[in-house]
């Protein structure tokens, strides 16, 4: 058995080994570490970064570049990290650059190369929007109490429905509506207004046979919101969605402010692919919202400027009056709105650098306008 003498000394040796190993680890400045992103993302990427002078911005700069993801839209967007080491299960959450660099370098004592981010948005629920603080977000007037007047007006066009397979859609539309209500109170809750609205937009679609798809509580997430929508229409060719209706019982004004978000939601998805699929071209798309209670109707467009700000516009009321004369006339417009909408949705999201941003409109047989509510009211 060899001295204890001989024992300490080579264990002494053995520990002065791994301190050397230590700092010169930690005398090095810059590493690699794999990183793979949370949620949805399971390959990683290759992340070389001087830990002494790492920051919390340039790392979701470089996430972006790498996936774009829509959490890292919100400025509020928070990263959380998870060592891939058995031995540390702790979720880390620097608060500023200096706990990062320390957790990096914890990180590299512990010879841990690889982690998850987390990205935590403070985005709420759509339900939980209210109007005056939809209005704070996209800066929409500077009333504590706003009115719907704080949005741009929006001029939604419609298609007149004259030819015969439209007629017999029309037809079929008002037939279906007439026997609901026999059995479905109009004045009923939301479910039963959906009722309704369903049959709209399925006719709607049937106006472009082969090309939308109905999605009733497709759950979206976006910069700042998240949850099941309505109705959402997608568009089958891109799988995109391009529409989002919101049904709402009594407070219109709640269901309008939960359309921006919404439609903010999906625009942003749709920039994003449309990012990854051309990279050079300027991305036009826009989004359009149905807000109603099956009979008002409002009509929302959601665009982006030339500096990539939101834009909102929103349409007057059309107002559909059932069990009356004028009934035919008032879903007839209705429905022609809404087929209108999903024409234009059919446009390239994209167009060259060299090209106008903004899509003229064609001209339409008519749009809404206080003069037509009025004469179809």
């Amino acid at each position: 058995e060899p001295p204890a003498s001989n024992v300490a000394s080579s264990r002494e040796q053995e520990l002065l080994i791994r301190i050397a190993a230590l700092e010169e680890k930690l005398s090095k400045s810059e590493y690699v570490f794999d990183i793979v992103v949370s949620p949805k993302r399971t390959k990683s990427f290759k992340w070389t970064v001087n830990i002494e002078e790492a920051t919390l911005v340039g790392l979701k700069e470089y996430i972006r570049e790498e996936y774009n993801p829509a959490t890292l839209e919100n400025d509020g967007a928070v990263l959380r990290f998870v060592s891939n080491d058995v031995k540390d299960a702790e979720r880390h959450s620097p608060r500023n650059d200096q706990d990062f660099c320390k957790m990096l370098r914890q990180f590299v004592s512990k010879d841990i190369t690889k982690f998850t981010v987390v990205i935590e948005t403070p985005s709420k629920a759509f339900s939980d929007w209210s109007f005056p603080k939809v209005c704070q977000l996209y800066g929409l007037g500077e009333s504590d109490d706003p009115s719907l007047s704080v949005f741009p007006p929006f001029t939604c066009e419609y298609k007149e429905l004259n030819d015969d397979s439209s007629q017999e859609i029309l037809r079929n539309l008002i037939t279906e509506l007439n026997a609901r209500l026999k059995t479905i109170p109009i004045s009923g809750n939301e479910a039963s207004k959906s009722q309704y609205v369903c049959s709209y937009l399925v006719a709607g679609a049937n106006l472009h046979e082969g090309k939308f798809e109905l999605r009733p509580e497709k759950n979206i997430t976006g910069p700042n919101g998240h949850g099941p929508v309505d109705f959402a229409i997608d568009l089958l060719q891109t799988a995109k969605t391009v529409g989002v209706t919101e049904v709402k019982d009594e407070d219109i004004f709640k269901g309008i402010a939960q359309n921006a978000v919404q439609l903010e939601s999906a625009l942003s998805n749709r920039k994003r692919k449309a990012s990854e699929m051309e990279e050079d071209n300027v991305f036009v798309g826009k989004t359009f919202g149905i807000i109603t209670d099956a009979k008002e109707w409002y009509f929302m467009e959601c665009s982006l400027d030339d500096q990539d700000r939101l834009k909102f516009k929103l349409s007057k009321p059309v107002t559909v009056v059932y069990d009356s004369e004028n009934m035919g006339g008032n879903v007839k417009r209705v429905l022609g709105h809404i087929a209108w909408l999903l024409e234009e949705v059919q446009k390239p999201d994209s167009a060259s650098q060299s090209e106008e941003r903004a899509i003229k409109k064609p001209r339409s047989s008519g749009n809404l306008t206080e003069n037509s509510l009025r004469e179809h009211s």
